[in-house]
């Protein structure tokens, strides 16, 4: 079968081939077989390529991908029936390695039957990308204690943060976007009615925050890192907390400690990895089923996506790592 194979780190069209690998056994114990269709290409994909990320924990046997869409072609002796996995079922598979393969094996634990009216390309983009958002807005409302206060997001034209504002405004928060150039926020503030979006490109951008936000922000979400972090906790209100999930500005952050000590600011750090070995069975199911009523709701939030085969995966990554996003870009297999 074939796979993107990594060799060594760098440029994406100097380190990754695509490659025929040994086929998988029969699958053993809990485990299942799994024919990927569809895989989103992540930040932590090309981090990974480059060298900024661990390849030992994100591409471990030189095979990047860490989620996917596909149907279930054998599974082990020892898989639970009422889990509802079976063959031939449609799964989303997340919390798992190399699935940049045509096929992987994986713990049955790790995959979620995707309901009839989603489609591949959709279910992909929920596999890590939604559940994160799940996971920051429940760690948000963590943060604010239960107040509907405003909560500030950057990478705002990402999947990521466009799940979390939709699935924020239906709880009734209100939320800021942050993106990168002022000229991209209106096409994005057309997505969502009275969501003020800043581009930071402003020399002022964190006085337009503080004008849209009519008080501190109790919560900022950021996916960047970097020189935005140290700014993002200049908004927050004393005892706040920046919630960080991703470095997008693969720079240090010159965080000043007295300054966090002084107004008892927090940094908190999540992924969809905690979430996955943290979360039991149920509320899982009920974050995936939480993203499913979204796409029901607001279907226009998973258009745009671009699909590219897995022997263009070089041009794929590319188009990921161009600014600005445009949807989601996925890596496709017969």
């Amino acid at each position: 079968m074939k796979a993107v194979k990594l060799k060594g780190s760098g440029e994406p069209r100097d380190v990754l081939t695509l490659s025929d690998i040994d086929k998988l056994p029969p699958p053993n114990g809990s485990n299942v077989v799994v024919h990927i269709r569809k895989r989103a290409v992540h930040p932590a994909d090309y981090q990974t390529i480059r060298g900024f990320l661990p390849a030992d924990v994100f591409a471990p046997g030189g095979i990047p991908g860490i989620d996917g869409v596909g149907v279930v072609e054998a599974i082990g002796p020892d898989v639970d029936p009422a889990s509802e996995i079976s063959v031939g079922t449609r799964v989303i598979v997340y919390h798992a390695h190399a699935t940049w393969a045509e096929r992987v094996a994986v713990p049955a634990s790790s995959l979620m039957p995707v309901p009839d009216d989603i489609d591949d390309a959709v279910a992909t983009q929920l596999a890590t990308n939604g559940i994160t958002a799940v996971m920051l807005l429940r760690a948000a409302e963590q943060e604010t204690e239960g107040r509907k206060a405003p909560l500030l997001v950057t990478a705002a034209s990402s999947g990521v943060s466009r799940s979390i504002i939709a699935l924020g405004r239906l709880k009734g928060h209100e939320v800021i976007g942050l993106v990168r150039r002022d000229a991209d926020a209106a096409g994005l503030a057309e997505q969502f009615d009275k969501v003020p979006v800043i581009g930071t490109d402003r020399a002022n951008w964190p006085d337009a925050v503080k004008a849209a936000a009519g008080q501190p922000p109790v919560v900022a979400i950021d996916a960047i890192g970097g020189e935005m972090m140290p700014a993002l906790l200049g908004l927050l209100t004393p005892g706040g907390t920046l919630v960080t999930y991703g470095a997008l500005d693969g720079r240090p952050s010159p965080i000043h400690s007295g300054f966090v000590t002084a107004f008892e600011l927090t940094i908190r750090g999540c992924s969809a990895m905690g979430w996955a070995t943290r979360t039991p069975p149920e509320q899982r199911a009920a974050d995936f089923a939480a993203l499913f009523d979204l796409v029901r709701r607001a279907p226009h939030l998973f258009a745009g996506y671009r699909e590219f085969a897995l022997a263009d995966v070089v041009e794929a990554i590319a188009a990921a790592e161009a600014s600005p996003r445009r949807g989601a870009t996925i890596l496709v297999s017969p």
